[in-house]
């Protein structure tokens, strides 16, 4: 039964395939069911991929491959296959692993420009607060503060408003 369904992988190499191919033809040997060298040969032929299709062709055409053994035929197949070696390896089935990179850049900033930034953003804060800033934008302490607006009520006050 494994004769029957074993085929040459796509990333597979005709040598790899024809050992697998050739243990399970002596197995069934020794079992007392040999296959004749025909099936044999219709075997590795029906199984090759269509990188040896040109060969095959070339097999199935020469006069001798009727009188060839199945041995020769692999030979010839071995030869074919280390010829064209560097043009027709079988694709390896690799994992592909995406990677992310993040680029982060340092800039060094002078202390004197982070110092105003951070009191520009502290007075901004104040001033949307109402808290701690005069008129004129400038801080004042709180008491003083405390006056200037006590003053201002009781003006008003005393205007009537």
């Amino acid at each position: 039964m494994r004769f029957e369904t074993i085929r040459m992988k796509e990333d597979e190499f005709f040598n790899d395939f024809q050992v697998k191919l050739m243990d399970i033809v002596n197995q069934s040997h020794q079992l007392g069911d040999p296959y004749s060298d025909k099936r044999i040969k219709q075997k590795i032929i029906r199984s090759l991929l269509e990188r040896f299709e040109s060969k095959v062709t070339a097999l199935e055409e020469n006069s001798d491959y009727t009188k060839m053994k199945p041995s020769e035929v692999i030979g010839r197949l071995l030869v074919y296959e280390s010829m064209k070696a560097p043009k027709t390896t079988p694709p390896k089935k690799q994992k592909s692993i995406a990677l992310k990179t993040i680029k982060v850049e340092k800039k060094e900033k002078d202390p004197d420009e982070e110092i105003a930034l951070i009191a520009k953003k502290f007075k901004q804060f104040m001033r949307f607060e109402n808290k701690g800033l005069g008129s004129k934008g400038k801080f004042v302490k709180k008491k003083t503060l405390f006056k200037k607006v006590e003053q201002t009520l009781e003006k008003d006050h005393k205007k009537g408003i």
